[in-house]
This record gives C-alpha cells, structure tokens and sequence, in this order.
C-alpha cells in the first residue's frame, strides 16, 4: 500500500502534510476577536495564540530534526502530525487563554516537526534537478493554503463558533495520519547511522553552520521567509488601516497575493524541468524580490502607492520567493544527505525566528500614516538575501568539486564537497 516517491499522490501528500502550518494560523485570523470575547481577554492578547504557535513551530524540528536522522522520517511524522490532532482537539475545548495558548504551542512543534520532516523526506528520495521540481510542487500546497484557510475559517465558525475550527483541524490531522501511516514508507536510507548525545548532535549543527553553502541558503531561506512575513504582518495595517480598504476586500486581496506563490512553483518545477541551473533561477528570484521591494518603498516615500500597485508587485514579489525557496531549500539539503533532518530542522528556526523579528519590526515601526515600515523591512531582508547569495553561496559553489564516479552532473551537486578557504 506504500506510495511510490515518484508518483503524483506521493508529491500531494506531502504537500498535505504541509499545509498543516498556514490552515492552523490563517484559519484562526478571521476570529481572533471572537475568540478574545469568548475567553474574556484583549484581541491583542488573544493574538499570542499565533506567536506561540511558531515558537512551537520553530522550536519542535531543533530537537525532531537530529531524531530523525537516527530513527527515521516516518516514526517522527506520525508522530508530529499526531501531536497536531490531539493538541488541536485539547484547543477546542480550552477554557482559558494561558490553557489555548499550551495547547497552541504544543500544536506548533508537532507541525513544525511533520513540516522539516517532509522537507528532509524529499531530500532522501530526490537530488539535483528532480529534487527541485518536489520542492517546488510541495511549496504549491504551502502557497494554497493561505488562499483557502481565511476563508474556510470564516465558514467553519459561522456554523460552530470558534471553538469548530480547532475541531476541524484535529480531524484534519486525524485524517492525515491514518493517510501516512497506510501510504508514506520510511524514506531514510540507513537508520542508526548517527548517535544521539548532545555532543554529536551540536557537532552536526556546527558542521551545516560551517558549510558556506548549506548554512548561506539555510540563511537566504531565513531573509526571504522574513521579506515575506513583513508584508503579512503589516499588509492589513497597510491596507485596512492607510488605504482604507474593508476587511473582506483585504481578505479577497491577501488570497490574490498567495497566487503569486502558486505561479512562482509551476514557473520553477517548468524551468529546471526544463535545464534552466538552479543559479540562474535562485539569482533571477532574488533580483525580483528586491527589485519589488525597493519599489514597494520608493512609492511609499513618495506617496504614490495605492492598493492595487501593492497587490499587483507583490504578486510579482511572490513568483520571485517560490522560486528562491524551492531552489535554496534543497541547495541548504544537498551537501548534507546524511543529516538533512539537522539541515532542515536549522534552516526552519532560523526562518522562523527571522520571520518573528522582521514582523515585530515592521508592526512596530508602523507609523499610522504610510507603508515605509513594511516596504523598508522587506528590502532589507531582501538585499540582505541578494548579498549572502552573491558574496557567499555563489563563490562557493563555484569552489566544488566532484568525486570520481559520481553520477550524472544533474545530480553530481548532491556529492560534492565544497572546499572551504
């Protein structure tokens, strides 16, 4: 009963897993004031609800990530997709916020375990070119989602209140295990390769530090992750706030935005389906997302910027990010093979933890009257990234080199070694 890797059910199932994340947070956005009244607090403070979940998010795959490269990716994620169901369910009937808010955390970390684990699973079965295309068809899931979520949340709590979303959302993950546990094989090629004490587990998180590739993409991933989260934390802000745009306009706004996503993975798996080198694609990314956002805070400075030029470029901005990250997420596993889950689980909490400052930064510095705050955080995150990729990542690839007998090139990069000065 096992999937095939390469087989399209096996790609939308992972794809599945990942979506756990944006429906746990986008579908929760539309009731917070809801949930606020319900538990007798703040809408402000019923808004923790979201931090602590990617604190869990960020914090679960740091521990998960080293796990499961002794034990194996299968165990692990039935394990993080079970944590999401059962806390999910606890959420729904939460009698106090501090309660939700454990509830909430615990949630984070089994989907943030589930989520690196998808991403360490399609470095396993997949390498150079191929191993793109998944990561790319697995990033259009992710950039579904919050297409759907805000949405679906709406409805779910139209019929049961706030409380029937996290219903929904356990049965969710109740569905998603069953799914895994009949369909998804282990993905690890050897299990008990690596030991599990704390001294060997920090040796491995030095050592993808250390690599100038691996640790530079892991790092690029983090800034652009960072771009993103700042024209989500300060878009409505902007929009509702300065450009008086309603709610459910900004609702129907922010979906249109998530389309840029969508297009940004097609465009990718095409091109590197197509021989288009992952260098060209990540530095053509990279270009877009900072170009955008350099504009973003021209027009901003000079009051020119309306709603319908915010959307439209960061439409643009997103093609741009789906491409970066679908490229640069396997570009941080490749040199890594034998401890992708450590990669993957330190590139999560550095994107995390980046996407928590940078929208902490661009709520806070938001001035009540323009959009330099959110255009002027996201084009620091995203020269940031343009200058890691060119100054670091790019000399270093240039700097590999390939054993004797290694397979085809389009492959080669996931034996290489990079000689560090």
């Amino acid at each position: 009963m096992r999937l095939r890797p390469h087989t399209i059910a096996f790609t939308l199932l992972l794809g599945a897993v990942v979506t756990m994340a944006s429906f746990a947070t986008d579908m929760g956005l539309p009731v917070l004031a809801a949930t606020a009244a319900s538990l007798h607090v703040l809408p402000a403070t019923a808004a923790l609800t979201m931090s602590v979940f990617m604190v869990g998010f960020a914090l679960g795959p740091l521990v998960m990530g080293p796990v499961s490269d002794r034990h194996g990716r299968r165990p692990l994620l039935l394990l993080g997709v079970a944590t999401f169901a059962v806390f999910g369910a606890l959420g729904a009937f939460s009698g106090s916020l501090p309660a939700l808010l454990l509830w909430r955390f615990i949630m984070g970390a089994g989907a943030g375990t589930a989520a690196v684990l998808v991403v360490a699973t399609v470095r396993d079965h997949y390498a150079g070119a191929e191993a793109r295309v998944q990561q790319s068809y697995v990033n259009l899931a992710a950039g579904l989602a919050p297409i759907i979520a805000p949405t679906l949340g709406v409805w779910i709590a139209a019929l049961g209140g706030w409380r029937a979303i996290y219903g929904v959302l356990a049965v969710g993950g109740l569905v998603l295990f069953v799914t895994v546990a009949l369909f998804l094989d282990e993905s690890l090629p050897t299990n008990g390769g690596t030991s599990l004490t704390v001294r060997g587990t920090l040796q491995r998180y030095a050592r993808v530090i250390r690599h100038p590739v691996s640790m530079g993409y892991a790092v690029i991933v983090a800034l652009c992750f960072g771009c993103l989260f700042a024209y989500v934390s300060g878009s409505s802000l902007v929009l509702i706030g300065v450009m008086g745009v309603s709610p459910s306009a900004y609702g129907a706004l922010f979906a249109a935005t998530s389309l840029g996503l969508v297009a940004g993975s097609f465009a990718n798996a095409r091109l590197n389906r197509a021989g288009v080198s992952h260098q060209k694609l990540v530095a053509l990314g990279l270009t877009t997302i900072s170009s955008v956002a350099l504009g973003l805070l021209a027009l901003a400075s000079t009051g020119l910027l309306g709603p319908a030029l915010l959307v439209g470029m960061v439409v643009v901005s997103h093609i741009g990010h789906a491409i970066v990250r679908a490229n640069s997420v396997q570009g941080a596993l490749e040199p890594m093979p034998e401890i992708a889950g450590v990669a993957s689980a330190l590139l999560t909490g550095l994107q995390m933890l980046v996407g928590a400052v940078t929208s902490a930064v661009a709520a806070g510095l938001f001035d009540g009257r323009t959009a330099i705050a959110m255009a002027g955080t996201m084009s620091v995150c995203a020269i940031g990234a343009l200058s890691v990729y060119v100054l670091i990542v790019r000399p270093a690839e240039q700097r590999v080199i390939v054993p004797r007998g290694a397979p085809h090139p389009a492959v080669a990069d996931a034996y290489a070694e990079v000689i560090v000065a």
